[in-house]
């Protein structure tokens, strides 16, 4: 069988609240042979034998990153052009590039293994909440694609919802992607801070976007659940009503993160899982 390996990170308050619970229920509901990568920051989880936590310090790159940009304003969420953001230029994340560097550099970090064929990242915020056997594990990865992704819609202005995606290490196209998406965060002023946002998200769409000009090949799980484009921002909770609702709930926001699941009112149309059957 192929190589499938599964990677997230988080701080302590991020185990604390979620990041434990995460590969818990990883451990308990994902098929044994596929292995989990958790890059631990200031913190000392714990997990089932074919669960590896690296220190995030491992990570030479987002080190030297963070050390060159931990005290600049702009890189810690401070918006660089509050006049022409003047309706949410209040939003930190948007321009919190410390914070996603993190998740970017773990996802880099995890895909420099050249014996892996597939390295899929999952947020630390995701519950799995069912039993998920390999057959439709696998299901979720053609091997023609080079990428899989949660959409917000077909012709989508906005970013990507970037909670779970796949990539196909053995598929060129991929690997150009993943080395622009290093260079743009080696390399910030020639790079994310000439976007109009750089968390992670954002940054991930625009390359994206970019990507498929030359190379469609890609699988949007999203595809078939919107009547309509969301053009700009949110777009609701596109992964919950996507094929992964079927096993996972993703925890977005400080106030699906307290209640534990995310809210009746996030579904789209009714699911049949006994999960969603209780929230």
């Amino acid at each position: 069988m192929k190589n499938y390996t599964v990677v997230t990170t988080f701080n302590k308050k991020g185990m604390d609240l979620y990041g434990q619970k995460f590969i818990n229920s990883f451990n308990k509901n994902v098929d044994e042979s596929i292995p989990l990568i958790v890059y631990a920051e200031n913190c000392n989880p714990t997990g089932d034998s074919r669960t590896t936590i690296y220190k995030s310090e491992v990570i030479t790159d987002l080190m030297a990153f963070k050390n060159k940009w931990k005290d600049v304003p702009k890189a810690n969420g401070i918006c660089p052009f509050p006049e022409k953001r003047p309706r949410d230029h209040h939003k930190k994340f948007k321009w919190d590039a410390i914070r996603f560097s993190n998740k970017v550099y773990s996802v880099l970090h995890a895909t420099e293994d050249n014996t892996r064929d597939w390295v899929i990242w999952m947020d630390a915020d995701i519950v799995v909440h069912s039993i998920w056997p390999i057959q439709d594990f696998l299901k979720l990865f053609p091997d023609d694609k080079w990428l899989t992704y949660v959409g917000r819609g077909p012709g989508s202005q906005t970013w990507p919802e970037c909670g779970f995606y796949g990539m196909n290490l053995k598929q060129p196209a991929c690997l150009e992607f993943l080395k622009e998406f290093k260079r743009v965060y080696d390399d910030p002023e020639n790079g994310i801070f000439l976007l109009s946002e750089w968390h992670d998200s954002f940054v991930f769409g625009k390359l994206l976007n970019d990507a498929k000009q030359r190379n469609a090949n890609v699988l949007d799980y999203s595809k078939n659940i919107y009547n309509r484009t969301a053009k700009t921002g949110g777009g609701g909770h596109p992964f919950i009503n996507c094929v992964l609702g079927t096993w996972l709930d993703h925890l977005k926001g400080d106030s699906r993160k307290q209640k534990g699941t995310s809210l009746k009112t996030d579904l789209m149309r009714q699911r049949s899982e006994n999960y969603w059957k209780t929230i």
